[in-house]
């Protein structure tokens, strides 16, 4: 069985026997008219089509061929009678994976597929590594990734995904921008990174000799915003969060955020959930999806949990009212394995994760979480030691994140400062003090619901670990 080696080098021969005939094999340009799907559509008519050689098929003087473009697929038909003997004799210098050009006229074959009659054909790029063998196809996840190109070739599925990813976000772009939001840009470069409890990626900035933060969220920069007297933007950025890699994290995410003022987290709801369906329908063609074996319909009415509510049904402990210590050994017992520094917030938080949320399966909204684990959320009206809070959810897991957000200096200094003992006593993951941003709050800004999703609701749409859904997801060098 030939090895890869031996097949590259039997294409670099064809590529220079290509080049003493005089014939340019990487070309700048072709002038194509049609597309395999457009082209599929003019029975009858002469196309000029281009794309990836990805058969050949040869029956003495003719021979059969499949041409792949981003479209779709379509055959092609040549034949010594149409193009010339000398012309069909370049043939042999084709392999799978060449980029050619053809022009001919559409026809159906006796089996009934639309098929291009080839009359002249150009050759526009000579590959010279041979593509995985056809019948076993490329399956390994980690050659998948790493040689995400391969991948795309290989398997249409997921050259499919990835243009319904595109639906998605066009799909977001749309409906905000019909209900009035602004589309802005912020820094990636922080000086104190916040917004999000995670760890920060931290770069250095020559020009000032200064140490800088990839952002870990978009949030405080579009709140500076509304200070400034914007009322609806919204930002669709890239953030950067040094933690572990799981099937539903990664380092290097794209993210939404808008913020909306004179709102609270009641009318995000609503809103939310005619978004929600509007991205579903758009993105998948359809109000039902399938997650982990499951079917999510998101079509009817979305129900509203209350989270200590829950969370006391689960364990027996009222969050708001129960200790740092009777959470940490309700997380023992649960055999959670908690750490010893984590603050009453972080625990209530691994305790939910692991009780309360694999539960929520149909869309609904989980709302009024502990101020605790909301430092940047007002608190609620009867019950200060609750926030004005809501996650939309399905699957079992978080599918966004929206607030009423914390306007109050004075509160929120008081909340970063809790934030900043916890990160004083080992939490690399909680927030630290904004000056800036706290100075910036007592310019005032004005009521204002926030909210936050990102790429991950498009892999949960898919059914698929967030890393298979970007093109070239963070890998350990091979």
């Amino acid at each position: 069985m030939s090895t890869f080696d031996d097949l590259r080098q039997a294409k670099i021969e064809k590529l220079q026997a290509i080049k003493k005939l005089g014939i340019d094999p990487y070309p700048a340009k072709f002038d194509q008219k049609q597309t395999c799907l457009q082209a599929k559509e003019k029975e009858g008519s002469v196309v000029t089509v281009a794309g990836r050689l990805r058969s050949l098929r040869g029956h003495g003087g003719s021979l059969f061929a499949d041409l792949v473009d981003q479209s779709g697929k379509i055959q092609l038909f040549f034949s010594k009678k149409d193009v010339g003997g000398e012309k069909f004799s370049l043939l042999e210098l084709l392999d799978l994976g060449d980029f050619i050009g053809v022009t001919g006229g559409v026809f159906k074959t006796q089996a009934g597929e639309i098929t291009v009659k080839v009359a002249d054909f150009s050759l526009l790029t000579k590959s010279i590594a041979p593509l995985p063998e056809k019948f076993h196809g490329l399956t390994d996840m980690e050659v998948r990734l790493r040689q995400r190109y391969l991948d795309l070739i290989m398997n249409p599925e997921v050259r499919e995904m990835f243009i319904k990813k595109s639906k998605f976000w066009v799909a977001v772009r749309k409906f905000l921008a019909d209900k009035g939001f602004m589309e802005v840009e912020t820094p990636v470069l922080e000086s104190v990174p916040g917004g999000a409890d995670a760890t920060p990626f931290i770069t250095h900035h020559n020009a000032l000799d200064t140490d800088f933060y990839l952002r870990i969220s978009l949030e405080l920069h579009l709140k500076r915003l509304l200070v400034g007297g914007y009322e609806k933007i919204f930002e669709i950025g890239r953030v950067f969060r040094n933690e572990g890699i799981d099937a539903e994290h990664l380092q290097d995410y794209t993210l939404l955020e808008f913020y909306w003022a004179y709102a609270d987290y009641n009318d995000l709801m609503e809103l939310i959930e005619e978004f929600y369906k509007y991205l579903v329908k758009e993105t998948t063609g359809g109000l039902k999806t399938v997650y982990k074996g499951k079917e999510v319909d998101w079509s009817g009415d979305w129900p509203k949990f209350d989270y200590c509510e829950l969370f006391k049904k689960k364990t027996g402990l009222n969050p708001v009212k129960t200790t740092g210590q009777q959470l940490f050994e309700k997380a023992v017992e649960l055999k959670l394995k908690p750490e010893k520094n984590l603050g009453k917030g972080r625990l209530m938080d691994l305790i939910y994760k692991n009780t309360v949320r694999p539960g929520l399966i149909q869309p609904c909204f989980l709302i009024n979480s502990p101020v605790e684990i909301s430092p940047l959320a007002k608190r609620h009206k009867e019950i200060s030691e609750i926030s004005q809070r809501m996650h939309p959810m399905a699957g079992g897991t978080e599918l966004g994140n929206g607030f009423s957000e914390l306007n109050d200096p004075l509160d929120q200094r008081a909340r970063f400062e809790e934030q900043q003992k916890l990160r004083d006593a080992g939490d690399s993951e909680a927030q630290t003090i904004d000056e800036d941003f706290v100075t910036a709050l007592e310019y005032g800004m004005p009521p204002t619901a926030g909210f936050g999703m990102s790429e991950r609701f498009f892999a949960f749409l898919m059914d698929k670990p967030i890393r298979e859904c970007v093109f070239f997801p963070p890998m350990r060098r091979g």
